[in-house]
């Protein structure tokens, strides 16, 4: 969780952990005794509780659009660039599997705050890889059998599921073999040869 003092590093970091614990109900006393620190230590660096879901949602969303983002400018070759955001997102998901959580919405009534910064985040993301997924199919490089629409879909569906597989610890595809699929079914043979 870059840029932040050590202080709220911390704090995120233990609401991240609380996440992970499937904690029924986060309050400031459980935070601050998994910082290690007394109640009124939190409100030195957040205001509210509010205030501490405002910055994991900050975070999540940095490390969810600039994937996308420098994904575009390193590459014009389509597959590159949607392996190289799955790539970012699965590294995201495996180090963060509370945060997870908050971007499917599997978080208690504590995240009913940040609901509509969840949605947005999301809707960006899903925009974002229609674009992608619209210039690879402009280009030929998508499987015309399905619309840049339903491949960006399934992408960000891939991604969700494994969110989900592993903020719940379910069994699943091992991450290379799910992106493997995706690729056979998604982009023209020619692009899976070179790749």
């Amino acid at each position: 969780m870059d840029n932040l003092s050590p202080g709220r590093l911390k704090i995120l970091q233990a609401v991240s952990t609380l996440l992970e614990e499937n904690a029924v109900k986060i309050t400031t006393a459980k935070i601050a005794q998994k910082v290690g620190v007394s109640e009124a230590a939190i409100y030195k660096h957040y205001k509210s509780k509010s205030e501490i879901f405002n910055a994991l949602m900050a975070y999540i969303e940095s490390h969810l659009l600039t994937p996308l983002n420098q994904a575009q400018k390193e590459s014009n070759n389509t597959k590159t660039r949607l392996q190289y955001i799955y790539k970012t997102y699965m590294e995201f998901y495996e180090g963060h599997p509370g945060l997870g959580k908050i971007v499917l919405n599997q978080t208690s009534s504590e995240t009913a705050s940040i609901y509509d910064s969840v949605k947005t985040v999301n809707a960006k993301v899903r925009s974002q890889l229609a674009q992608i997924c619209k210039f690879g199919q402009a280009n030929g490089e998508l499987n015309a059998n399905f619309t840049a629409e339903e491949i960006a879909e399934v992408f960000y569906s891939l991604t969700s599921s494994f969110a989900l597989t592993q903020s719940l610890d379910l069994p699943a595809l091992d991450k290379i073999e799910r992106w493997v699929v995706f690729s056979k079914i998604f982009f023209n043979e020619n692009n899976n040869q070179q790749q």
